[in-house]
């Protein structure tokens, strides 16, 4: 890269770190400063922190190996996310808010009580931060050692220091690549740098210039390669010149083919109805608990559903398809993205490019090192060992764990070989607890011991399948994997369930008062609390979920088509778009005159 490039980048290091000097007094003040910005975001804030969380320097380069193996429709990957969130918008997001706590292990105590709760907070804090979390901040880390490796050339006294590493450490010649591994934890030094500091205004306020580096910068990128290739309908001409007339309508079709070798109806019906299940809760539930209302938090799920589904993933797909233009015989799918940046960008843009990864990067690093905090701070420290402890000591504490999980995150990191592989395994674990962790909003005797079983069985059982399937002791595709789990787990916290006394009559009392959930399964828990008004009827709002998710599928599939150039398929799916936008208006509207009536 040239000089300007490297200022550039090295210019966006020093504002991120500006900025979390500058919110280093106000997150050391509490830990609801540090953690969740005192409860004062307003939804846009939060809404785009999250669409920064959830993009990282990872994210493009597996969904280049998802279209370039898969094409398209290959996304319903995490496509099906559509419905969780609609279901937020619906359910969750007013929920969470109204809970009126720090994390979601916090919830876990306020719905079950007594001691279980208060054992299934604590391991719920552990598995969050310590495998889940920590996990997720290890597959970045993969992500942008890839795009290091593609992009950054080590200079020559890397080599002697290679050498003799691998010589101290009695390694193989080439088993560790030194350069990328400094390259990298510069980054997170310096982002782990200002998530110490800076708490969470600091994150949420860089994750907005972060936000905005990432999205243009890829929409820059998408530009450039699309007119390198020729267009898009040259891009189509030249696919089916390589890989034929039938398999290149596959990479642009956005449904699997109904005898999809990969991707049959039976898998897409268990990508669809399984592995969106659950309440939209870890970093997600933390930015709405951050939000300033009810509304706000609300507004926040729907702003990040409509940049998140409908927006991002588009400038990346496109640039997904020309790689398999300019690199037909690439081994690594994933490293095609780096690899087309620096063929076709000039300098200052391959700058601005470079430095929208970085900010992709840091974006997910800063809140997931927050979160993994919060989890420890709130739930381990402060409620078991150290319940005494002053603000100032949680704040202290908070900062000194954050650096903890960042060597963590490093360890992992080293030992993790594939991004897709990462995704499958967390999506195996989501479906094995899923269900039992959407009821206990809705079913008062879903108690401590039905999600702590369903957690168990979950990690057991995608551990297993997915060590099993390593070793080619069975060869079940992913989706078979996820039916597996769903089959294996929910027998075992369903029966745990009835075996089990539900939470006491106490508990589930002070959390029907708090959250006012939909009364339709809370039945002795609703007669012994008359004062407490009813959310809304469980029918209506599930019609308004089903409308809230064909209107972002339709507005997805309307960006998508634009793209690729069928505007008469476009203008259909924004007419549906628009009419389940209308029903929801007219049925908000009709209620709004109910209750005042």
């Amino acid at each position: 890269m040239h000089w300007v490039d490297w200022s550039i980048i090295a210019a966006y290091v020093v504002l991120i770190t500006v900025i979390g000097l500058a919110f280093a007094r106000r997150a050391g003040s509490s830990t609801s400063e540090f953690f969740i910005a005192g409860r004062n975001l307003p939804w846009w804030i939060a809404g785009t922190s999250l669409v920064a969380t959830s993009f990282a320097a990872d994210t493009p380069l597996a969904i280049t190996g998802i279209v370039a193996d898969k094409g398209i429709a290959g996304n319903w990957l995490w496509w099906n996310q559509v419905v969780a969130w609609a279901l937020a918008m619906v359910f969750f997001a007013r929920l969470w808010r109204r809970s009126g706590i720090m994390t979601d292990a916090e919830f876990i105590e306020l719905r079950y009580g007594g001691r279980a709760g208060a054992f299934l907070r604590g391991f719920k804090a552990f598995y969050s931060s310590v495998i889940f979390s920590t996990y997720t901040l290890a597959w970045v880390m993969l992500g942008m050692q890839k795009i290091i490796g593609a992009t950054i050339p080590a200079p020559d006294w890397v080599g002697g220091w290679q050498l003799e590493l691998e010589h101290v450490l009695g390694l193989a010649a080439g088993s560790v690549d030194l350069w990328k591994w400094i390259v990298l934890m510069g980054l997170f030094a310096a982002t782990t740098l200002y998530a110490v500091l800076a708490g969470a205004w600091g994150i949420v306020i860089t994750d907005l210039i972060q936000c905005t580096m990432a999205m243009g910068g890829s929409l820059m990128f998408a530009i450039y390669a699309v007119r390198a290739a020729g267009g898009m309908a040259t891009l189509h001409a030249k696919l089916a010149s390589l890989y034929g007339t039938e398999r290149t309508a596959n990479f642009f079709s956005f449904f699997p083919a109904a005898d999809s070798p990969w991707m049959p109806v039976t898998t897409f019906a268990v990508y669809l109805g399984v592995l969106w299940w659950g309440d939209c809760g870890g970093f997600a539930a933390m930015r709405m608990f951050s939000t300033r209302s009810e509304r706000d938090s609300v507004l926040t799920a729907v702003w990040y559903s409509i940049l998140h589904f409908a927006v991002r993933p588009w400038p990346w797909i496109a640039v997904a398809l020309v790689t398999l233009v300019f690199y037909p015989d690439l081994k690594d799918r994933e490293a095609g993205y780096p690899m087309l940046m620096m063929q076709i960008l000039p300098t200052g843009l391959l700058g601005l490019m470079m430095a929208s990864l970085v900010a992709a990067f840091m974006s997910t690093a800063d809140t997931h090192l927050n979160w993994n905090a919060s989890y420890f701070v709130n739930d381990m420290y402060k409620r078991f060992l150290k319940p005494e402890a002053t603000e100032r000591q949680c704040v202290r504490m908070s900062r000194l764990s954050t650096v903890v999980f960042a060597g963590l995150a490093i360890v992992l990191a080293y030992f993790m070989t594939n991004i897709s592989d990462a995704w499958i395994v967390l999506f195996n674990l989501q479906a094995g607890i899923g269900l039992v962790i959407m009821l206990r909003w809705f079913w008062w005797r879903i108690n401590a011991w039905s999600e702590m079983s369903a957690m168990v069985a979950s990690l057991v059982v995608t551990t297993v399948l997915h060590y099993m399937a390593k070793a080619e002791v069975i060869h079940w595709s992913p989706a078979a994997r996820i039916v597996a789990t769903v089959v294996f787990c929910t027998p075992v916290w369903v029966a745990v369930t009835f075996l089990t006394a539900p939470a006491t009559p106490e508990a589930l009392a002070n959390f029907y008062r708090r959250v006012r959930p939909q009364r339709t399964l809370w039945g002795p828990v609703a007669r012994a609390c008359p004062e407490v008004v009813s959310t809304g009827e469980m029918g209506a709002c599930l019609i308004n979920w089903i409308f809230s998710a064909v209107a972002l599928y339709a507005g997805m599939i309307t960006i998508g088509k634009l793209v690729m150039g069928a505007r008469g398929e476009a203008a259909i799916a924004l007419t549906i778009a628009c009419l389940a936008c209308g029903l929801i208006w007219i049925r908000s509207r009709n209620r709004r005159a109910s209750i005042e009536t």
